[in-house]
């Protein structure tokens, strides 16, 4: 696994949450059109809750400020998660808010499940 060696650990799970935020922002647009990016949206949204949920007051508050590449616009709900869980992997486990774990399960959970649909 890649350390982090410019950013610290919080702002990375804070850029985590951000891209599982676009994929279920996009995700909610999909019902129509796209019935699997719906869902893989609502699996985002849900673990993007879980992960603002291990996140300190202050760091909360700094959310919105997390900004994603302009790339991020030209991708879809599945590629958006990837990149989440591709981010996620820059850390080392030690590094992870407390509870983490659960979070880091589902979201290689929600990786697969993009992968087959």
């Amino acid at each position: 696994m890649t350390k982090v060696t410019d950013r610290t650990a919080v702002e990375v799970w804070m850029e985590v949450i951000a891209w599982l935020t676009e994929a279920a922002d996009l995700g909610s647009t999909q019902i129509g059109r796209r019935p699997q990016h719906y869902c893989l949206g609502l699996g985002a949204e849900l673990l993007a809750e879980k992960a603002v949920r291990l996140l300190q007051d202050a760091d909360r508050a700094r959310l919105d400020e997390v900004g994603l590449p302009a790339a991020a616009a030209g991708m879809n709900v599945p590629e958006l998660i990837v990149e989440a869980e591709r981010l996620l992997r820059t850390l080392s486990f030690d590094q992870l808010p407390p509870l983490a774990s659960a979070v880091v399960i589902d979201l290689g959970d929600l990786v697969g499940e993009s992968r087959d649909g």
